[in-house]
């Protein structure tokens, strides 16, 4: 079916068309009989396999890029109990330890679509449809994961293959040239939030603006790196009508799309 642009969707379903239809016995993975097209998905959900690669996938989706078999047994194991619903793969996944524990934090490399999507969201650009739309689309391309057209019917390979030489650049210079835009809708909105304290130490400052673009979790190295440019200024100070301020702002959420721990999940 058509999509109703630009807001619509594609809407997909399987169609039985009996004129078209071999009604004689098949063989299909083992088993006999005469199938048809839902037979032949009933099939194929039944399979060990299809549970395995189901649960793979959610695993390296939600948690880690490094499979942990023993969890990825426990889903598929789930995927059976329940008579194939992935809802209760995802229940069981997100009341799971190892979901919620913290070896799971930054364990994964944001794919190209989440990443921009993130980065936009946090902006608070391109809500809604506008010109050069197109071109953010296209940011997903640059980084390795052209939309809707996946290298294989097994989609892309995620995690570190994700980042090259060449992709991390253009990772870090999306990121930086976004949150360095202090003209932003969502970057202003950050602004407020810290003019809520009229001045910061330069401690103070790299903890609240880590806090609000995550919050996450730097390393030392990485923290005092953050926190000797920002005391190059000195203390930060909002006063009326002074952009200097929320220029220095700018360039600290710059440097904070630089580094290792906002291109993870």
């Amino acid at each position: 079916m058509p999509a109703v642009k630009p807001y619509g969707r594609s809407r997909w379903a399987f169609q039985f068309r009996p004129e078209l239809h071999d009604d004689g016995e098949k063989e299909f993975l083992g088993e006999r009989g005469h199938f048809d097209g839902t037979d032949i998905v009933d099939i194929i959900v039944r399979q060990p396999a299809t549970a395995q690669f189901l649960a793979k996938r959610l695993y390296l989706f939600f948690v880690a890029d490094h499979p942990d078999q023993e969890a990825i047994d426990q889903l598929a194991q789930v995927y059976h109990e329940s008579h194939y619903d992935l809802r209760a793969m995802l229940r069981a996944l997100f009341l799971s330890p190892y979901f919620r524990s913290t070896q799971a934090y930054y364990a994964r490399v944001k794919s190209p679509a989440e990443y921009v999507v993130g980065l936009m969201r946090l902006v608070g650009d391109y809500a809604l449809p506008k010109p050069g739309f197109h071109e953010i689309a296209l940011e997903c391309h640059y980084m390795g994961q052209d939309l809707m057209n996946p290298p294989s019917v097994e989609g892309w390979h995620m995690g570190k293959e994700w980042i090259d030489t060449g992709i991390l650049v253009e990772r870090v210079n999306f990121g930086v040239k976004q949150l360095g835009d202090i003209s932003k809708p969502g970057v202003q909105r950050l602004l407020e939030r810290l003019r809520a304290c009229p001045e910061y130490s330069p401690e103070a400052l790299v903890e609240r603006c880590l806090d609000l673009l995550g919050p996450l979790r730097v390393r030392p190295k990485t923290r005092a790196a953050l926190v000797n440019f920002v005391r190059q200024g000195g203390p930060l100070r909002f006063t009326p009508g002074d952009q200097a301020a929320a220029h220095r702002v700018g360039e600290l959420l710059s440097l904070i799309a630089a580094t290792r721990e906002f291109q993870m999940a």
